[in-house]
C-alpha cells in the first residue's frame, strides 16, 4: 500500500521543491517561448494546450500528448524529435538537442508540475506591447537639433562607427524632390536652392514640396501599393471597374490635405456610416468624399467565374489587406486554422469576417453576370429622393392622363366593326386577299370620311410570329378613281419627321396610314429604328418591345437579316407573341373603294404561319394621336428620371448589408459551417464586441484600429514612411510585424516616432518633415570599406543608400525632362461601354490606355499588368505590396534604346535642346534636366564625337533632320545612364 501511494505521488501535481527549479529553468521556458503562442490560453491549435499538466494529459484532437514516466510512448517527445510520420513540433525549426533531453527527463520523472506557479503565457512580442515614449539618448560632446539623429548616432557609436558626411546640395535637392514628388527638380529650382544660403533654405524646400500637388501623387501611390489598387476586378474575365479612379483620387487628395491618418483610416473603413451622420447643411462634396473613401474595401479582388458565389474569397482578401496594410499582421493565415505563429485565432478571423459579410460590396460584373450593380450614389439620400420625387410626380401625372385617354380609345375601338375578309397562311405560305374568306366584300366597300379599314396580322401560336410581306392597295370606285398604295405611300419617307406611325399619303392627305400594336388597347408603334439589325436601309417602327413591328426595305435589292429575306423596296409586318399588329387606312373621302393585296411569309425557316383579318369601322386617328402624345409625355418624363439617375455620380464603394454574425468555416470551407462567432475585435488587441445597433460593425472596427492605445497602427505607418525615404524600414518586413517578421533595428526610435506621430494629430507631413530634416536623411551615399566591414547592410544608417527610381518615377521623369508631362489630374479611363461587355475567362478584358499624365493615373489592370510597370518592378495589384523588389534585366536597357515611348520623349527633348545656340549649351541643359548638374568637359567631348559620327552615318536627310536625329539618339543614351535612373 505504501509503495502504491508513493507511485501515485510520483505522478501527482505536487513535486518536491527540488524539482521546481528544474521545471522553472528547463521546462517552463520551452512551453512559454516556443509552444504557448500556438498552444496556450489565447490560441489552441488542434485543440491542444500546453500551459498546464492537466491540459497535457487531456491532449487535443488526437488525444494525450504525454504518458508520465514513459517518454518513448509520449507523442510530445516524438513530435520534438521529429520522428517520421509524426507532425514535427515546432513546425518551423527543431528544438535544441539539450531541450529535447530535458523534456525526456521531465516526462520520465512523471512530468511533475509545481503546485504554485504563474500561468504559462506566450512570451510577449515587441509589436504587441504598448507604444513607449523613450527619451532620446544624450551623445556626449554632440549637440543634435533633431532627436532622430540622437537615436541613430547612439547605436553607431556603440558599434564604433562614425557616419559619413552630408550630401552635396545638388544631390540633396534631387533626392528630396524625388522622395516627396516622384519628379526631378527643374534647373530653375536647382539654381534657386544653390543660391539660397539662408540657414532654413533646405527646410523651406521641404515645405514647398510637401505643399505641392505632386506630393500626393507620389505618396498616394505608395498607399495604393499596400491596398492593392486596380481598375479591374481580378476575377477570371477581369471586368473593368470604371469608377475605381474616384478612390485613387480620394487618396491623392487626402495626402495633399494632410488628412490626419486616423481620420483617413476611419473614412476608408466606414465613410458611408460617417456620411450618414453629417448635418443637413454639410457640403455635398464632403458627403461624396466619405462615400468614395470606402473604395478601400470595395476594390477587394473578385474571384472565379461567378463572383457572387465566390464572395467569401473577396472577404478573405479584404481581411488579408486590412491586416497587412494597417496592422502589419497576416490575419488571413487564421482563415483555416489558428495562426501558427501569432496569437490570432480562427475565431478572431470569423469575428472580423462577420463585419464584412454584413457589408454590401459593389458588383463589377463577371462572365456569369455581366451587368455591374450596387455602386453607391455620391448624393445624400434625402437630396436624391427629393429630386426623384419631383420626377415621379411628373410621371404619375402623365400616367394618369394616358390612362384616361386609353380608356377613351378602348371605348371607341370597341364600337361595331364590320368583318370584311380573313385568312391564314402556313409557315412559308402566301395568300391574296381575294382568296380569303368573305373576299367578295372587298370589291365594293362603302366608306365615310374618317372611317378606317384595318388589316391585322395575327400570330397562329404564342411564338409563331413570322415577318410577313404586305401588299395593300385601296382604289376609289368612281369619282376621281384615286388609289392608295401602302408601299408607294410610306416607302419614300418612312420616318416622316418622327410621325411615321401616322403616315400621310402621297396625295397630300394627313395621317392616312396608321401602324399600331393590336394586343389589348390599340397603341401606336412610336419607336423608330434606323438600319435595324445593322442592315443599312432597313427601317422599323415598333413599340417598347421589338415586336410587334412594321418595317420597310428601302434598298433597290433584297436584304437578308437573321433568317429573313426581305424583297427590294417592300413593306412587312411582324406580330408579337402577345398579339397582332395592325396597318390601318383612314379614309379621306366619302364613297366606295376596292381593297386588293396579299400576305406572304418572308421567313420560311421558322414559326407557325400567320392569320389575317380585314375589317371596317370607326376611325381612331384622333384618339390614337392623343394617346401617342400622352405616351410621349410619359416616356419623356421617364427618360428624364433615367437621365437623372444616370447623371448622379457613383462610386465603387461599400454600403451596409444585413447585420449578422458569421459562422466558422471549418478548414476554411464555406460549405462546412461551424458555430456562430459574434463580431468583435481581435483578442490580441482587446477583443471588444461591437456596440449595440452598430449595423455591420465597421465604424466600431474603425475606432478600434485608430485607438491610440492600439500598438500597431502608428508603428506600421511610421515604418512605411521611413521606408519610403530610406528604401527600407526600421522593420524590414513592413507588412508583417508578427513573430515571423523582422524585429526593428531601432525599436526606441520606432516608438519615439510613433508616439510623436499620434501626438502631432496623426499628421503625415509633420512626420515627413521630422525625418527629412535629420542629418541621417541628408547624409551622403558614399560607401567606405571600414564602415562596410562593421555594418555591411547599413542597418545602422551610417550612409544614405543609393536606389533606383521606381517605375512611375522613371516614366514621369522621362515625361518631365522632355517637356511632355501633362500635369493635370487624371480621372476615368476609356473603357468600352457597359452594354458591350462580353468578357470571359477565355477572352478577358485587356487594354493599355496610354497618356502623358503622371503614371499614378495609368489604368492598372489585375490579370495583365501594364507593360512598363511590369518591366520596372511596379506593384502587384493582386496583393498588398509592402516593399517593391528591384530587378535588373536586359529588357530594361533595351527599353531605353528601342521603346516607342522613349523615342518619343527623346525626340521631344531633342527639339527643346536644338532651340539653344550650340551643342555645348545643349548638353549642359540636358545634364541639368536629367542629372541636376552641369555637363563635365569629358562629356562635351564624348557628345561631340557621337553627334558627328551618328550624323555622318545617316543615309539621307537635310542637315537639320540629321542633327535632330543624332541628338535624339544621344538623348536616349543619356536616358539609359545610371545617373538618370538612380538616386544618390
Amino acid at each position: 500500500m505504501v509503495n502504491l501511494l508513493l507511485a501515485m505521488a510520483a505522478v501527482s501535481v505536487a513535486v518536491p521543491p527540488a524539482d521546481d527549479a528544474f521545471f522553472e529553468a528547463k521546462i517552463r521556458p520551452v512551453f512559454a517561448e516556443v509552444c504557448a503562442r500556438c498552444h496556450g490560453p489565447q490560441k489552441a491549435s488542434g485543440g491542444l494546450r500546453l500551459d498546464s499538466r492537466a491540459a497535457l494529459l487531456k491532449g487535443g484532437e488526437n488525444g494525450p500528448v504525454i504518458v508520465p514516466g514513459k517518454p518513448k510512448e509520449s507523442p510530445l517527445l516524438k513530435m520534438v524529435r521529429r520522428v517520421e510520420g509524426v507532425s514535427p513540433m515546432p513546425p518551423d525549426r527543431p528544438l535544441a538537442a539539450s531541450a529535447v533531453k530535458d523534456l525526456e527527463r521531465w516526462i520520465e520523472s512523471g512530468a511533475p508540475w509545481p503546485l504554485t506557479t504563474t500561468p504559462i503565457r506566450a512570451a510577449r512580442h515587441w509589436a504587441f506591447e504598448p507604444v513607449q515614449d523613450p527619451k532620446p539618448p544624450t551623445i556626449p560632446g554632440v549637440a543634435l537639433a533633431n532627436p532622430v539623429d540622437a537615436f541613430i548616432l547612439a547605436k553607431l557609436r556603440a558599434r564604433g562607427i562614425t557616419p559619413v558626411g552630408p550630401s552635396d546640395r545638388r544631390t540633396l535637392l534631387r533626392r528630396v524632390t524625388f522622395d516627396l514628388t516622384g519628379l526631378p527638380p527643374t534647373p530653375k529650382e536647382m539654381e534657386s536652392f544653390l543660391n539660397d544660403r539662408s540657414p532654413d533654405a533646405y527646410a523651406r524646400v521641404v515645405d514647398r514640396l510637401l505643399a505641392s500637388r505632386q506630393y500626393g501623387e507620389k505618396w498616394g501611390r505608395l498607399w495604393l501599393d499596400v491596398v492593392r489598387y486596380a481598375d479591374t476586378a481580378g476575377e477570371t474575365a477581369d471586368y473593368p471597374v470604371p469608377e475605381a479612379w474616384r478612390y485613387r483620387n480620394y487618396v491623392i487628395d487626402a495626402f495633399n490635405a494632410d488628412r490626419p491618418y486616423d481620420q483617413f483610416l476611419r473614412e476608408q473603413l466606414a465613410g458611408d456610416l460617417l456620411a450618414a451622420r453629417l448635418p443637413a447643411d454639410a457640403p455635398a462634396e464632403r458627403y461624396a468624399e466619405l462615400i468614395t473613401a470606402t473604395g478601400y474595401l470595395a476594390i477587394a479582388r473578385r474571384f472565379g467565374f461567378n463572383i457572387t458565389q465566390d464572395h467569401y474569397l473577396t472577404i478573405e482578401d479584404t481581411i488579408d489587406t486590412l491586416g497587412k496594410s494597417i496592422l502589419g499582421l497576416t490575419l488571413a493565415c487564421a482563415r483555416c486554422h489558428d495562426h501558427k505563429y501569432d496569437p490570432i485565432s480562427t475565431r478572431d478571423y470569423y469575428a472580423l469576417y462577420g463585419i464584412f459579410e454584413s457589408t454590401r460590396y459593389p458588383f463589377s460584373g463577371c462572365e456569369h453576370t455581366k451587368v455591374p450593380r450596387d455602386n453607391v450614389p455620391l448624393v445624400a439620400p434625402a437630396a436624391l429622393q427629393r429630386r426623384r420625387d419631383a420626377f415621379q410626380a411628373q410621371i404619375a401625372a402623365a400616367q394618369k392622363a394616358l390612362t384616361a385617354l386609353e380608356a377613351q380609345l378602348q371605348g371607341r375601338a370597341n364600337q361595331a366593326q364590320i368583318a370584311l375578309a380573313s385568312g391564314e397562311i402556313p409557315n412559308g405560305g402566301k395568300q391574296a386577299f381575294d382568296a380569303g374568306r368573305g373576299a367578295a366584300a372587298l370589291r365594293a366597300v362603302k366608306v365615310r370620311k374618317g372611317e378606317m379599314l384595318r388589316l391585322t396580322i395575327l400570330p397562329k401560336a404564342n411564338q409563331g410570329a413570322d415577318t410577313t410581306l404586305l401588299e395593300v392597295q385601296i382604289t376609289e370606285q368612281g369619282g376621281k378613281g384615286r388609289a392608295w398604295n401602302l408601299t408607294r405611300d410610306v416607302l419614300p419617307d418612312f420616318y416622316q419627321n418622327g410621325n411615321g406611325f401616322q403616315h400621310d399619303d402621297s396625295q397630300g392627305h394627313r395621317a392616312v396610314w396608321h401602324f399600331w400594336d393590336a394586343a389589348g388597347t390599340p397603341r401606336l408603334l412610336t419607336e423608330f429604328v434606323k438600319d435595324a439589325e445593322r442592315v443599312p436601309g432597313l427601317l422599323v417602327w415598333r413599340g417598347a418591345e421589338a415586336t410587334p413591328s412594321v418595317l420597310v426595305n428601302t434598298n433597290p435589292r433584297p436584304v437578308r437579316f437573321l433568317t429573313v429575306k426581305q424583297p427590294a423596296r417592300s413593306f412587312a409586318a411582324h406580330p408579337g407573341p402577345r398579339g397582332g399588329v395592325t396597318v390601318a387606312w383612314q379614309s379621306p373621302l366619302d364613297g366606295t373603294v376596292a381593297v386588293t393585296g396579299r400576305v406572304e411569309d418572308s421567313d420560311p425557316t421558322g414559326g407557325d404561319g400567320i392569320a389575317w383579318t380585314l375589317t371596317a369601322g370607326p376611325g381612331l386617328g384622333a384618339e390614337l394621336a392623343a394617346t401617342a402624345n400622352a405616351l410621349r409625355t410619359l416616356n419623356r418624363a421617364r427618360r428624364q428620371l433615367e437621365d437623372f439617375n444616370r447623371s448622379v455620380p457613383q462610386a465603387y464603394a461599400v454600403a451596409e448589408g444585413k447585420p449578422h454574425h458569421a459562422r466558422l468555416h471549418k478548414r476554411g470551407d464555406p460549405e462546412s459551417l461551424g458555430e456562430e462567432v459574434p463580431r468583435r475585435w481581435l483578442e490580441l488587441l482587446g477583443g471588444q464586441a461591437i456596440s449595440k445597433d452598430a449595423g455591420s460593425g465597421r465604424l466600431d472596427l474603425a475606432h478600434w484600429i485608430t485607438d491610440p492605445k492600439n500598438p500597431l497602427t502608428a508603428r506600421v505607418l511610421v515604418n512605411r514612411v521611413w521606408q519610403g525615404h530610406f528604401g527600407k524600414g526600421l522593420v524590414h518586413t513592413p507588412n508583417d510585424f508578427g513573430t515571423r517578421g523582422e524585429p526593428p533595428t531601432h525599436p526606441e526610435l520606432l516608438d519615439w516616432l510613433a508616439h510623436r506621430f499620434v501626438a502631432s494629430g496623426w499628421s503625415l507631413k509633420k512626420l515627413h518633415r521630422l525625418i527629412l530634416l535629420s542629418d541621417t536623411y541628408q547624409r551622403s551615399s558614399t560607401i567606405e570599406d571600414a564602415r562596410l566591414k562593421v555594418d555591411p547592410n547599413n542597418l545602422l544608417w551610417w550612409h544614405f543608400e543609393r536606389r533606383r527610381l521606381e517605375a512611375e518615377e522613371i516614366r514621369d521623369a522621362l515625361l518631365a525632362v522632355s517637356g511632355d508631362l501633362d500635369t493635370t489630374p487624371g480621372e476615368g479611363h476609356p473603357f468600352p461601354e457597359t452594354r458591350f461587355w462580353q468578357f470571359t475567362q477565355h477572352t478577358p478584358f485587356n487594354a493599355v490606355y496610354e497618356h502623358q499624365r503622371r503614371s499614378v493615373y495609368l489604368m492598372t489592370q489585375r490579370i495583365k499588368r501594364h507593360p512598363f510597370l511590369a518591366l520596372f518592378d511596379g506593384p502587384d495589384p493582386n496583393a498588398s505590396t509592402g516593399h517593391r523588389h528591384t530587378t535588373t534585366v536586359p529588357t530594361q536597357a533595351l527599353f531605353f534604346l528601342n521603346d516607342p515611348f522613349t523615342h518619343a520623349r527623346a525626340e521631344s527633348l531633342a527639339r527643346r535642346l536644338l532651340a539653344l545656340p550650340d551643342d555645348a549649351s545643349r548638353l549642359n541643359q540636358a545634364c541639368l534636366l536629367l542629372y541636376g548638374r552641369p555637363a563635365q568637359p569629358g562629356e562635351q567631348v564624348a557628345t561631340r564625337k557621337f553627334l558627328e559620327s551618328y550624323a555622318t552615318a545617316l543615309p539621307s536627310g537635310s542637315a537639320d533632320d540629321r542633327r535632330r536625329t543624332a541628338w535624339s539618339a544621344w538623348v536616349r543614351v543619356l536616358f539609359s545612364t545610371n545617373e538618370f535612373i538612380y538616386l544618390d
